[in-house]
Formats: structure tokens, sequence, C-alpha cells
């Protein structure tokens, strides 16, 4: 079997690429997924949060790209009439700064402001009246970032798949057993299913995954899969329409229909695949975090929880999206989002198909998102909150 291009990854950075291409022009693009219901994907597990709250200038840019996408997502989206409806909300993001790091939050503020972000920088009063609901005496400041977003991820995964296998994307339901390399190029590979596939160039978007596929290329990717536990609750108060709030203490939640989505990172948790969730982290430690930060959160239910895994970059938990500056020299890389692949998903499936069918980034310059950088060791990380 041969095709022009083989992305291996159907996730949502898979699947943004994948349809990028096809509706660029691209030759005959093919995908392959091992598992196409995704149970144990990160995209269904994530968030969904969509964010111009950085400090390097890529990750803005990136942002500011995939909101007026996704906000636009079902009418691009669409294939006979039926959109993906990916219940797109604008509510906001609020960053607190309750850790001792304020400096750094407003620099961050100070840069997004130069780079076209409609921020809005809080000292504690000014928190209390824009959102009573929130304890704010132990503030030092906060940013207010009032057109970002969250989306249903999955629905956007789902909408990527079916536009790009409308466009003419062939989806392989299999997995990469080897790869054939000779003169510094990849040939073909050799699937599990036995099926031999050659083309002319390889993504790997592998997510989590990335680090031990990339070994089948001989490709070093300090990606590892760090878990993360999340839950849904429930709170008796009602309180005013909230952002997704993320404090510089760990607390991350955003409102969920009726109730609430998010938890606090155990970051001590060593890389690799756990999905036990915690028996007691809820009640002893994101319930006080919660409560803490919103008193009437003081009576809550919590409902479920769940673990998901982010594609960590453990260099510096940027995102590595470029050529292979090596061998094999026709591989080409999209993963270690390190939790923001969601949101980065439409820039990076752009930014891909630019440099693969055009040589170069042409919307955005993510060259500092290259694969030097890791034959280097050389981080390019955020500062401040992740």
């Amino acid at each position: 079997m041969r095709h022009d291009i083989v992305i291996i990854g159907g996730g949502i950075i898979g699947s943004s690429i994948a349809y990028h291409l096809a509706n660029a022009g691209a030759g005959d693009v093919a995908v392959i997924e091992r598992d196409p219901t995704y149970e144990i994907a990160a995209t269904p597990r994530g968030s969904g949060g969509i964010r111009q709250l950085f400090s390097l200038p890529e990750n803005v840019a990136m942002t500011r790209h995939g909101l007026p996408f996704y906000e636009c997502f079902d009418e691009i989206m669409a294939v006979d009439g039926e959109s993906p409806a990916i219940s797109f909300r604008r509510q906001g993001y609020l960053f607190v700064s309750d850790g001792g790091d304020a400096a750094t939050m407003e620099a961050n503020f100070r840069n997004q402001e130069t780079l076209g972000v409609a921020a809005e920088l809080l000292d504690g009063p000014a928190l209390e009246r824009l959102f009573p609901s929130i304890r704010a005496d132990d503030v030092d400041i906060a940013v207010y970032s009032p057109n970002d977003a969250w989306i249903d991820a999955y629905a956007a995964l789902q909408g990527f798949r079916r536009k790009a296998r409308s466009l003419g994307v062939t989806y392989l339901q299999d997995e990469v057993a080897t790869a054939e390399i000779t003169d510094g190029k990849v040939g073909a590979i050799l699937c599990a299913s036995g099926e031999r596939i050659e083309a002319d160039l390889f993504v790997l978007a592998t997510g989590a995954w990335s680090g031990e596929v990339g070994h089948l290329f001989g490709v070093d990717l300090p990606v590892e899969p760090m878990s993360r536990e999340s839950y849904f609750f429930r709170c008796e108060a009602e309180l005013e329409p909230l952002p997704f709030i993320k404090s510089e203490t760990d607390l991350a939640f955003r409102p969920e229909g009726a109730g609430y989505t998010g938890g606090v990172p155990d970051w001590s948790v060593p890389a690799g695949w756990n999905w036990e969730l915690d028996p007691n982290r809820f009640e002893e430690v994101v319930w006080p975090a919660l409560a803490h930060r919103v008193p009437a959160m003081e009576t809550l239910r919590m409902e479920r929880g769940w673990r998901g895994h982010y594609a960590r970059n453990s260099l510096d938990k940027s995102a590595i999206i470029g050529r292979w500056e090596g061998e094999p020299a026709n591989l080409f890389i999209a993963t270690g989002f390190s939790g923001h692949g969601i949101m980065h998903a439409p820039a990076t499936g752009l930014a891909m198909a630019e440099l693969i069918l055009g040589g170069r980034f042409e919307t955005m310059d993510l060259a500092r998102f290259g694969t030097g950088r890791i034959l280097r060791r050389e981080p390019y990380a955020e500062m401040g909150i992740v």
C-alpha cells in the first residue's frame, strides 16, 4: 500500500493536520489510528480550554488563531449539512496569583497586551467586584481574559476526523510495529496487521505515546505520559457565571453544564500510565482548595472522577512542531503539547500543512518549537502558570 503522506496518530492533532493538508489540496493522505473509539485518548478526557494567557509569543499566536477557528468550527466542519456541535463557550479565563509569583504574572500580562490580548489586570478588590463568589483577600493580582473559551473537545476531535475523511483522507485502524529506514529516510512502515505502507513522508502525532513510537524511527523524543486526575462536581449555591480559573497553587476548574469540572494536579506522580483514582485526593486536597478560593463550594458534591494523560515534553513542557532535524529526514513531528493540544490543534494543523506543502511556516512562525532544540537540549519554556 502506498500514500503520499502518512500521519501516525489520529487524535485531535493528527486529525487537524490531516484536515488542513486535505483542505490545502495535498495528495493522498492517510492516518493510522489504532483505536478509533478513542477510549483512552487524551482529548476526550481534557478540559477543552482555549486561552491566550501564555508567556511565549508562539503560544499566544496559536491560541489567537484557534479561538476564531473554534468559534466557527461547526460551520467549517459541517459535512452534508451536519455540524459537529462543539459547544463553543466564550466565558473567559482567570489566572490567580496566590503563590507568590505576581511579578511573573504581571510581566506576562504586559507582554500579552503587546501581543494583542484583550486582558485585564486586577487587584483583590477589583477581582471581588467582578466575581463576588471568589475569595480575594490572599490574592496579589489576577489576570482576566474575557474572550477566552472552552469547547467539547471530543466533539471537536470527531469533527476534524469526519471532515478530513469527507475531503478524501483515509483512516486506517492499525498500529505501527516497525519502520524501514534506508539512506536516512523512512521508506515504509510495517503495521501490526502485517500491512506494509510506503509514503513520501511521515508525521508522528501520537501524543503521550510519542516517546515509545519515536524509538521505532530511531528518534529520541522527551515525551512521556503525565497522569492527571479530574472531577465533575456540583455546588449547592447558585454562583455568578465563572470563567475558567487557574491559580499559581495549581487549582484549575471551570463551569460544566449544571456543575463544574477540574482538580488540582499532583505533579509528584511519576511519569507513566496510571488509570487508578486516588480515593482520598478529592476530599483531602481538591475540595479544601475549592472551598478556600470559592467559599460557597464548602458545600458541594463530587459525582465522578477520571484520569487522562498529558503528552508531557520533559525538556520544557512546550510543543514540538516541525521536521526532524536529523535522520530520518522525511519524518515530521507534532507532539509534546503538555496539556495544550486541544487549544492548539487548529494552529498546529495549519502550520504543519504549510511546512509540509510549502517548506516553511507562513501564518505563524513556530520555528522556536522545532526539533533542533530537542537535539541540542535547549529548553524553550513558559514562565508562570503552564
